[in-house]
C-alpha cells in the first residue's frame, strides 16, 4: 500500500517541481522586466530634462540589442549622431544590423539610420549604396530618396538629383517641380559655361515644363540672348521677370539697361522704368531714375528728386547717395536734414536696444530675467553703430 502511495506521489512531485521552477522563472522575468522598465523611464526622464549624458549612460547599461530593445538602441544612435559622435552612432547601428533575431522592418530601419550616419560623417559613397539598396527593396523609399537627393545636391551631381526629384514627384511629393526646375537650370549653367548655348536652351525648356514661371530660367535665357547679340529678346525676358516678381528688379536693372543701350531702345527702357517705379517701392528704381535726371537736367534736379522721394520712402542707400551728390558739388537741399533725421528715426525704431548674452534674445526693454532662456542678469545694452 505504501509503495502504491509513493508511486502515486511521483507525478505530483514532478508537477510541483515544474510549477515551482516556472514560478521562479516568472518572478525572475518580472523582476528583469521591471528593472528594464525602470531603466528605460529613467533614461527617458534624463532626455526630457536635457541631460543627454546621463541618458546615454543609462541606455548603454540596459540589455543587449534584441527585438524588444532595438527601438531604444536606434534612438540612442540618433542621439549620438545629433551630438556629433558619428563614430559611436555608426558602431551602434552596425551592431543592430548584425543581430539575426531582428525582423526585416527593424533591420531596414537600422540601415536607414546607418546611411544617415554615413552622410553626417561625409561618407557619401557608402550612404549612397545603402539608400540605393533600400529604394531597390522598396522600403523607406521616400526617406531614402530625400537623402539621396541631399547627397547629389551636395556633390553637385545635378542629373542624378533631377532623377531622384522626378521619382519623389511620381510618389506624389509636393513641391518637387521647383526642385526639378532648379536642377535643370544648374545643368543649363554648366552647358553655358562649356560654351554650349543650344544644350543650355534644351535644359531651360525642360525647366519651364517643370515650372512655367521659373524666374531663374528667364534670367539664364536673357543672358544667352544677350550673349548672342539678341538684346531685344533679352529685354523681353527681363520685363517678364519683373512682371512675375518685382522683387527681382534690383538684380536685373543693370543688365536690362545695358541691353537697351546696345539695342538702341533706351527710350523704351526709361518708359518701362517709370512703370516699375509706380509698382515697386524699393530704392534701386529711385536711384536709377536719379541717374537719368542727373544726365538730362543736372545734379541739382537729381538731388531735389532724391530728397523728395526719401522724405516719403527713407533709405540708408538713398541717403548715402544724396550725401555723395552734395560732396560732388550739388546744392544744399532744404529737406536734407529732415531726411537724415527721418532715416535715423526709422532705423532706431526697428533696432533692438538690449540683448541676452546667454541666448542672444533681443528686445527694446530691459529685463532682469531673460524672457527667452530665463537666465538672470544676462540682459545687457547693445553697443555699436545702432546701439550704445
Amino acid at each position: 500500500m505504501t509503495e502504491i502511495l509513493l508511486l502515486a506521489l511521483i507525478p505530483l512531485a514532478i508537477w510541483l517541481g515544474w510549477w515551482l521552477a516556472r514560478s521562479a522563472s516568472t518572478r525572475r522575468e518580472r523582476k528583469r522586466n521591471r528593472l528594464f522598465s525602470n531603466q528605460y523611464f529613467q533614461g527617458l526622464n534624463y532626455l526630457l530634462n536635457e541631460q543627454p549624458d546621463k541618458a546615454i549612460q543609462v541606455f548603454l547599461e540596459m540589455a543587449e540589442v534584441n527585438k524588444d530593445t532595438v527601438e531604444t538602441h536606434m534612438a540612442l544612435g540618433s542621439l549620438f549622431r545629433r551630438r556629433g559622435e558619428v563614430d559611436r552612432a555608426i558602431r551602434l547601428h552596425q551592431n543592430i544590423i548584425s543581430k539575426h533575431s531582428l525582423d526585416e522592418r527593424q533591420r531596414t530601419r537600422a540601415l536607414l539610420e546607418l546611411g544617415e550616419d554615413y552622410m553626417r560623417a561625409g561618407l557619401f559613397d557608402r550612404a549612397e549604396r545603402l539608400f540605393s539598396e533600400l529604394i531597390e527593396r522598396n522600403v523607406h523609399a521616400p526617406s531614402a530618396l530625400w537623402n539621396l537627393l541631399d547627397i547629389y545636391q551636395q556633390e553637385r551631381e545635378w542629373q542624378q538629383a533631377l532623377n531622384q526629384a522626378a521619382r519623389l514627384d511620381r510618389l506624389g511629393t509636393p513641391g518637387m517641380s521647383v526642385y526639378m526646375a532648379h536642377f535643370c537650370c544648374e545643368l543649363a549653367e554648366a552647358e553655358l559655361a562649356a560654351g554650349k548655348p543650344e544644350a543650355a536652351r534644351r535644359h531651360l525648356r525642360q525647366a519651364r515644363r517643370h515650372d512655367p514661371e521659373s524666374i531663374r530660367a528667364q534670367f539664364i535665357q536673357a543672358r544667352i540672348a544677350a550673349h548672342g547679340g539678341d538684346h531685344v529678346s533679352a529685354m523681353e525676358c527681363y520685363e517678364q521677370i519683373a512682371a512675375l516678381e518685382a522683387d527681382y528688379l534690383p538684380d536685373l536693372l543693370d543688365a536690362y539697361f545695358d541691353s537697351a543701350r546696345r539695342a538702341g531702345l533706351e527710350a523704351r527702357a526709361r518708359a518701362q522704368l517709370e512703370t516699375w517705379s509706380e509698382a515697386y517701392d524699393g530704392i534701386s528704381v529711385v536711384l536709377r531714375k536719379a541717374e537719368f535726371l542727373q544726365e538730362e537736367q543736372g545734379l541739382g534736379a537729381a538731388a531735389a528728386y532724391l530728397a523728395r522721394t526719401l522724405s516719403d520712402r527713407p533709405s540708408v542707400r538713398g541717403l548715402d547717395r544724396l550725401m555723395a551728390m552734395k560732396q560732388e558739388g550739388g546744392p544744399d537741399i532744404e529737406s536734407g536734414e529732415e531726411v537724415l533725421r527721418t532715416v535715423a528715426q526709422r532705423l532706431l525704431a526697428s533696432q533692438s536696444t538690449y540683448q541676452c548674452s546667454h541666448c542672444g534674445f533681443s528686445g527694446q526693454a530691459h529685463n532682469w530675467q531673460c524672457p527667452s532662456c530665463k537666465k538672470w542678469s544676462t540682459v545687457r545694452v547693445i553697443r555699436g553703430v545702432l546701439g550704445e
